[in-house]
């Protein structure tokens, strides 16, 4: 889809490219839900599989669905825990589907393409993603050639259980070998869908591959869908690949890096675990309005971090969600300024995956 476009969902139009923050289970980590509708964004990303963990659909189907369970006055997308296989001590796979283990209750659930298109319809999600099948990074090309068949296989079911209301994406894997993306790409735009993501990246990987597979994988889908690149959501990436065309995007890392004191600006990421900020009584960010800039310096929030106060990982998520709102306005509509304040977050590790976050 070409940049600036909108992606029309039940609950309004949104312009891409877009960031969605992580909400595995509803909610986004340390911020409460009313703060999230007052920064207006748009959308969020939830696991279907943890939310039938918890708190199960009985509660979401009560509540109306997961906005009346949650209270978020915004989409959410729904994808169908397939990323988790990565995890091998949690999941089971065959052709028939996956069964997912909850590292904290020790509950199982048994999930196929029919079950998790009925799970993401209760949850009534605006755009469910379908259960694929990801291979971790380094397996065999064998196992990647049966990722892609079973893959278009359960896209079939998928695909042709659609609800009212709900925009439905496929999946394209493949690995790193472009003839298994484009079989893919081909097998899986055949199906009825709404929008694709590009499965399988950010998984280990070089960031050179990442790249590489990327610029060969987008031309093979057709211009007038929205595509989906998802765990991804640094400046760097979201800059690079949203010139390619990809124009949605998430990741935990404005959340993730809060929780590790590492707040971020147009200026790059700060330290605020750094003993250089116990007598800084400016803000994180000059020019910023967000509450934590307007009523905290980077020494009362040093204090808060050193004292192992439960309030800064609110307060720096707070900033960084904002920043990341401030951020995307740019990459829609000053690529130039974009690309300088992205060159300027080399310094965090922005591929490691947070597995504390997604589980």
């Amino acid at each position: 889809m070409q940049l600036n476009a909108e992606l029309n969902l039940s609950r309004g139009s949104i312009e891409l490219p877009v960031f969605l923050p992580v909400a595995t289970r509803g909610f986004v980590k340390a911020v409460p839900m009313q703060k999230i509708n007052k920064m207006e964004i748009k959308a969020l990303i939830s696991n279907s599989v943890h939310l039938t963990i918890s708190p199960g659909m009985e509660i979401i189907e009560r509540t109306g669905g997961i906005n009346g369970y949650t209270g978020f006055n915004g989409s959410y997308f729904t994808d169908s825990g397939g990323f988790q296989i990565l995890r091998e001590e949690l999941v089971k796979v065959d052709n028939e589907g996956i069964i997912f283990k909850d590292r904290k209750s020790g509950k199982a659930v048994k999930v196929t393409p029919k079950v998790s298109s009925e799970i993401q319809a209760k949850i009534k999600s605006d755009v469910a993603m379908m259960l694929d099948d990801c291979p971790p990074y380094g397996a065999e090309e064998k196992r990647f050639t049966i990722s892609v068949r079973r893959t278009y296989e359960w896209g079939k079911t998928f695909s042709m259980l659609k609800q009212t209301g709900q925009k439905r994406f496929g999946i394209i894997q493949g690995g790193f070998e472009y003839e298994l993306r484009k079989k893919s790409a081909e097998l899986m735009i055949s199906l009825e869908f709404d929008g694709f993501a590009i499965g399988g990246l950010k998984i280990g990987e070089p960031k050179e591959l990442t790249d590489l597979v990327l610029t060969k994988t987008v031309p093979l889908i057709p211009r007038e869908y929205p595509i989906y690149l998802m765990g991804v959501g640094d400046p760097i990436s979201i800059v690079e690949y949203s010139e390619l065309g990809v124009g949605i995007f998430d990741s935990t890392y404005p959340t993730r890096n809060a929780r590790h004191g590492f707040a971020l600006t147009n200026d790059g990421p700060v330290n605020l675990k750094n003993a250089k900020h116990s007598s800084d009584f400016g803000p994180i960010e000059r020019g910023c309005s967000c509450e934590t800039c307007t009523y905290y310096s980077r020494t009362k929030l040093r204090e808060l971090y050193k004292n192992e106060d439960p309030s800064f990982q609110y307060l720096v998520t707070v900033h960084n969600l904002d920043f990341m709102q401030r951020f995307m306005e740019m990459v829609r509509n000053n690529r130039e300024e974009a690309r300088a304040i992205a060159k300027r977050f080399s310094k965090i590790n922005y591929s490691e995956v947070d597995k504390e976050e997604a589980g």
